[in-house]
C-alpha cells in the first residue's frame, strides 16, 4: 500500500470511528447522522463495515434503539478515549494559536462549504478588516459554541431552531442538477424521466430520491456512482462521472467558468427544505469583531441584516 491509499485508508477508518462511537452513545443511527450531519444510510454502512472488519456484532437492536453488544463495550470505550484525545489536542492548539485576542475568531462548517462558498470570499474580509484573524475550523464534528473548545460561530446546514444557540439565515439549500459539459454533450436528456438512464452521483444527502418523487416518478430506480461527502461529489461531476444534484451555492464558480453546466436547463430544482444559517452562543453585538464577521457574511450572501 502507497502513502496515498495509507492516508485514504486511514481516513476511512477514522469516519468509521465517529459513526461507531456517536451511535453508541446516542442509540440510534438516525442520531448519530443528525450529529455527523450525513445521512442514516451512511452510518448505518460504515458501522457495518466496521463489524465486518472486526468480525464483531457491535450493536444489539433494541425496542427503541441500538446498544453495544458486550464484546463491544470495551473497544467503544477505547474509541471514545482515542477520539476524545485527538480532539482536545486539536483545541490545546487553537487555543495556544489564538490566545485570548479578541479579534481571533473560529467559525466552524463543513468542509464542502468552506472550500466552495466561504475560501473564495475570505480575501475580500482581510482587505475590508485587516485587523480580524478568522480561523476556519472544516470538519464534519459539530463543534461546541460554549465550554472548553467551543467555537465563536458555526455555519450548520438544516433548519431552525439549532439548540446550540441563535440562528441566523445565511444562504437557501436549494439543490440543482449539473455534469461537466463533456458528458453532456454526449446525451440529449430533455426530461426528468430521462435522467433515470444517466449516471447520477449521489453523496450523504440522498437527493435524487427525493427529486424524483418531486417530479413525478416516485421509486424511480437509478445508478451512479457514490460518496461519503459533497464536495467529493463536486469533485466527480467536474471529472465527467455523472450528474450531481448539489446546493446550488456550491456551483456557482463551476459554472461561472465552464467546469459544470446546468442539466435539463436548471428548469427543476430540488427544494431541500434546508438553508445555511449562523449559529452564535447567544446574540451578536453589532460593534463586536464578532459582529462584524456576521454582518460581512450576510452581505456576501446578500441577506437583509
Amino acid at each position: 500500500m502507497n502513502h496515498q491509499e495509507t492516508r485514504r485508508a486511514a481516513y476511512a477508518v477514522h469516519n468509521h470511528l465517529l459513526a461507531l462511537e456517536a451511535t453508541a452513545r446516542l442509540g440510534s443511527f438516525r442520531a448519530a447522522a443528525e450529529e455527523l450531519h450525513v445521512s442514516q444510510g451512511a452510518v448505518a454502512q460504515q458501522v457495518r463495515a466496521m463489524e465486518s472488519k472486526l468480525g464483531v456484532k457491535l450493536f444489539t437492536r433494541l425496542p427503541r434503539g441500538l446498544a453495544p453488544t458486550p464484546a463491544a463495550e470495551p473497544y467503544i470505550s477505547r474509541v471514545r478515549l482515542a477520539l476524545s484525545m485527538v480532539e482536545d489536542a486539536t483545541r490545546e492548539l487553537l487555543a495556544a494559536q489564538n490566545g485570548s485576542d479578541p479579534h481571533h475568531l473560529t467559525l466552524s462548517t463543513t468542509g464542502t462549504f468552506a472550500s466552495r462558498w466561504l475560501i473564495p470570499r475570505l480575501a475580500d474580509l482581510g482587505r475590508q478588516h485587516p485587523h480580524l484573524a478568522v480561523r476556519i475550523d472544516a470538519c464534519e464534528i459539530i463543534r461546541p459554541l460554549t465550554g472548553r473548545g467551543g467555537v465563536d460561530m458555526a455555519i450548520r446546514w438544516g433548519t431552525p431552531p439549532f439548540p446550540e444557540g441563535e440562528a441566523r439565515f445565511l444562504l437557501p439549500g436549494r439543490a440543482i442538477a449539473v455534469c461537466a459539459p463533456s458528458l453532456k454533450g454526449l446525451e440529449t436528456w430533455q426530461s426528468p424521466q430521462d435522467l433515470a438512464r444517466a449516471p447520477l452521483i449521489t453523496d450523504s444527502h440522498d437527493n435524487w430520491k427525493r427529486w424524483f418523487e418531486t417530479y413525478g416518478h416516485p421509486g424511480m430506480s437509478f445508478a451512479g456512482p457514490s460518496f461519503s461527502q459533497t464536495s467529493l461529489a463536486l469533485d466527480a461531476a467536474e471529472q465527467g462521472m455523472g450528474i450531481a444534484l448539489v446546493p446550488e451555492l456550491f456551483v456557482e464558480s463551476a459554472l461561472n467558468n465552464g467546469r459544470l453546466v446546468r442539466v435539463l436547463g436548471g428548469q427543476y430544482p430540488l427544494d431541500t427544505r434546508h438553508g445555511f444559517y449562523m449559529v452564535t452562543a447567544r446574540p451578536v453585538a453589532a460593534d463586536s469583531a464578532l459582529g462584524t464577521v456576521v454582518q460581512w457574511l450576510m452581505a456576501e450572501a446578500g441577506v437583509d441584516g
